[in-house]
């Protein structure tokens, strides 16, 4: 059976992986070294210094091609990392135009960082037709969004997304972080490029820091080759090694998290205090419906929902009783075994301007909850805990 005929499922086990042709391995061997002995004077070996290539570096990329059905990958030390990459192709005047909320990490990168190179950027409602065509400029290269974004939840319509990109020739691009392959593939709906942290779904278990860029562009991907080669913001292959080995469990994770994330939503749903909850899981949800057609096997374990009580010192003792009385670890982060409660206005999201948070629903009261692999009821409790000192 052909690699690209196999269920998702198994791709994700043996997708760019052998028994080792030496010792018969099976679990992917790790290269570490930095360098390596060449065959034959003049001649270039396709390994010469791990800055460039790296066997284990090399499977890992393999397989990402391999569960996002095409392109090629090149993967990186952070998804920031992966995400400055990407923009560092773009010359100075070049506009990007990205979705209404994007990660407050992207956010920075852009308005502290690149915009002193002349790359210039805006942000429009992705979902409203005539708001994504009427911020396209002459200059504009991609547009980017984040679905779900991070931590508002708004879904983007992906087959909305290509279809303006067909017909401006304009390309787009997809952060996939909150959505991994298993559960949408966006070069099915005509996307260029995906960009994913892999410290977040793809790893899964608190112990990787990485980012990966996927894309079937092939110039571009040279330029990220060459980027790699010189910047050497890459991914170590101790690195590597964990993501091949915890990346084989990623279906069965999202499932789980999914149910136990849906539970939670539709828990805080009934809370009087408790002024909205945003998962789109939820029927409740505007892009509901959306998310239903380009999600596969549920909605994952990130959801997120704004209290009543604003004060700082209600806040605080909320947090610090979900502490007390449940595993909830108050932390940033998400997609981890651990389920994380974090608060944007401080954590995530602090760089982002106040006027812009708020415009974005990210008020004093939003908290982000990623559900780890506890029993759910144990999760329930504490926030019932928490919620009872509101």
């Amino acid at each position: 059976m052909k690699n690209n005929t196999r269920g998702f499922a198994t791709k994700l086990v043996h997708a760019g992986e052998l028994p080792d042709k030496e010792t018969g391995a099976i679990a992917p061997v790790l290269v570490r070294s930095k360098t390596f002995a060449q065959k034959e004077f003049g001649v270039e070996s396709e390994f010469q210094y791990s800055r460039g290539k790296n066997p284990t570096r090399v499977r890992l990329e393999e397989k990402l091609v391999a569960l996002e059905g095409g392109g090629e990958a090149s993967v990186y030390g952070s998804g920031v990392a992966a995400e400055a990459a990407f923009f560092l192709t773009l010359s100075p005047g070049d506009h990007i135009l990205f979705c209404q909320e994007v990660y407050g990490g992207t956010f920075r990168l852009l308005d502290q960082f690149l915009s002193r190179f002349g790359i210039t950027f805006s942000f429009v409602d992705f979902t409203n037709e005539n708001s994504i065509r009427g911020g396209i400029t002459s200059q504009t290269k991609y547009l980017f969004i984040e679905t779900p974004t991070n931590p508002s939840f708004h879904i983007i319509d992906l087959a909305l997304v290509s279809k303006i990109s067909k017909e401006t020739g304009i390309p787009f691009v997809v952060d996939a972080t909150f959505s991994p392959p298993c559960a949408t593939r966006p070069f099915e709906f005509g996307a260029e490029t995906v960009i994913h942290s892999l410290s977040k779904y793809i790893a899964g278990h608190n112990d990787v820091l990485g980012g990966a860029i996927i894309t079937r562009n092939k110039k571009l991907h040279q330029k990220l080759v060459f980027l790699h080669r010189t910047l050497g913001a890459l991914l170590s292959p101790d690195e590597c090694y964990r993501v091949l080995q915890e990346v084989k469990t990623l279906d069965m994770r999202w499932q789980r998290v999914s149910q136990t994330a849906l539970e939670v939503a539709r828990y805080l749903q009934k809370s009087n205090k408790v002024e909205r909850v945003l998962y789109p899981g939820l029927p409740s949800h505007p892009g509901h419906a959306i998310a239903r057609k380009q999600t596969a096997g549920g909605y994952g374990a990130v959801l997120s929902f704004v209290v009543k009580n604003t004060k700082h010192a209600a806040l605080k003792k909320f947090v610090d009783t979900i502490r007390e009385h449940s595993p909830i670890v108050y932390a940033e982060s998400l997609a981890s075994p651990e389920t994380i409660i974090a608060y944007p206005p401080l954590m995530s999201h602090k760089s982002i301007p106040p006027e812009i948070r708020q415009s974005l629903g990210i008020t004093d009261g939003f908290f982000r909850l990623s559900v780890g692999f506890e029993d759910p009821k144990d999760i329930i409790q504490g926030l019932e805990a928490g919620l009872k000192t509101l």
